[in-house]
């Protein structure tokens, strides 16, 4: 979640200093945390495949929506009132004529949905339905290699414009492929860790380091071309520098927070605040201490950019964190972060679900601690309280550790 925010803020305070944003600096920052979109599909499906082995597909979709779609549902009108607002305030909606102003609304729902983070939760349940859809064959590889197909034809789109889409946003069927992945991950996850282990860690940064250069030089040319969206996620360098990024982070497996920050309990709320506390931050600014910055010689240069972007996004991190954890101590107010209050709320310590629940005996899953910070389930499940007691103490037992289902969307701070 870190690296989406740091991606939105940066290309958003970085502008105002005047850099270009095709300056090669600029692309380079940028490329370097664009595999956040791509790591959310990928882990999202990982924890996903557990759930649907345990629920209906219906029954896991109706929960999907209650928990996900509905405080997104939320968030996103609040975020369309605001701008709507904005623009009463300045003139630039009138009602003068219903036809005019319910043309210039629908313009702006667009640009509220595309032109925002808010993007991502209709893609996912999109792609979500449709591997649901193919649940049958969800774990066939030639499934596997048709969604593939699919991903890599919005990839050449980008250069040849066959769909004229201006925005990896609106590519509906483009990360469904990257679902299904990480669903396939969670069912080979032993095969897959044996071979992640065997690697180096020096071929994975190596790997990176090529791929990430040829995506800023894919994006490069793309801006040559005039390609609406240079940067796009779905450009097919990007694809792989987004897979390989997040098996290097898979093999390291360490917590890359401070410990006093409860970041797995906070991903959610960071996702869903994180736009309104950035449009509020620009409008702040802009209009007074940064008003007119570009204009001033001294700030067009590369070190005030990163400066302003760095500065933008602790700002904004924080704040949104802070808003988090302040609705995360409310569990009056816990809903609208997809928390559901059930009278089943005597969770195990540190539970950090929606529903932190104690489980159903013939659900509790032994779980192995994989590295720091991460926890992954097997199928071992623990006969008795005897058995329970004799397990070393690297091994866990509680919803906190295994509630898949009810964090299957929101993997970055989740595992």
């Amino acid at each position: 979640m870190a690296a989406v925010i740091f991606l939105h803020t940066f290309s958003a305070f970085g502008s105002l200093s005047g850099i270009s944003g095709s300056d090669s600096f600029m692309l380079g920052v940028q490329q370097a945390v664009k595999f956040g979109t791509i790591g959310f599909f990928l882990i999202s499906g990982f924890l996903m495949a557990e759930s649907l082995d345990r629920r209906p597909p219906l029954e896991y979709l109706k929960r999907r929506l209650r928990v996900v779609f509905a405080p997104w549902l939320l968030w996103f009108s609040a975020f369309l009132v605001l701008s709507l607002t904005g623009d009463v305030v300045h003139g630039r909606l009138r009602f003068g004529s219903f036809t005019s102003a319910a043309h210039f609304i629908l313009n702006r729902l667009h640009g509220c949905l595309f032109d925002s983070a808010y993007w991502f939760v209709p893609n996912l349940i999109v792609a979500l339905c449709v591997l649901l859809l193919c649940r049958r064959f969800l774990y066939d590889v030639r499934l596997g290699f048709a969604l593939l197909a699919v991903s890599l034809i919005y990839g050449l789109d980008i250069h040849t414009q066959w769909f004229a889409l201006p925005s990896h946003t609106e590519a509906l069927f483009g990360f469904v492929f990257y679902l299904w992945l990480g669903a396939w991950a969670a069912r080979n996850f032993r095969t897959i860790e044996a071979w992640v282990s065997h690697i180096p860690m020096w071929n994975f940064v190596a790997s990176i380091a090529m791929a990430g250069l040829i995506a800023i030089k894919e994006a490069e040319l793309l801006l040559a071309a005039g390609a609406p969206s240079p940067l796009s996620t779905l450009r097919i360098s990007n694809q792989l520098y987004s897979v390989l990024v997040v098996l290097a982070i898979f093999k390291v497996r360490k917590v890359a927070w401070p410990k006093g920050l409860n970041v797995r309990a906070s991903t959610f709320g960071l996702y869903l605040s994180h736009t309104i506390v950035l449009s509020l931050l620009l409008r702040v600014a802009t209009r007074t201490f940064l008003m007119n910055l570009a204009d001033e010689p001294w700030a067009n240069t590369r070190a005030i950019a990163l400066c302003l972007g760095l500065g933008g996004f602790v700002i904004t991190y924080g704040c949104s964190f802070a808003l988090t954890h302040w609705l995360l101590e409310r569990p009056s107010l816990g809903w609208v972060l997809g928390r559901l209050a059930t009278s089943r709320t005597r969770g195990f310590p540190g539970a950090t679900g929606p529903l932190c629940g104690p489980e159903p005996p013939e659900a509790i899953r032994l779980c192995k601690k994989a590295g720091p910070g991460l926890l992954i389930s097997n199928r071992n499940t623990p006969s008795s309280r005897a058995e329970q007691a004799s397990l070393p103490p690297s091994v866990t037992i509680g919803r906190s550790a295994c509630r898949s289902d009810d964090k299957s969307l929101w993997p970055a701070g989740r595992i």
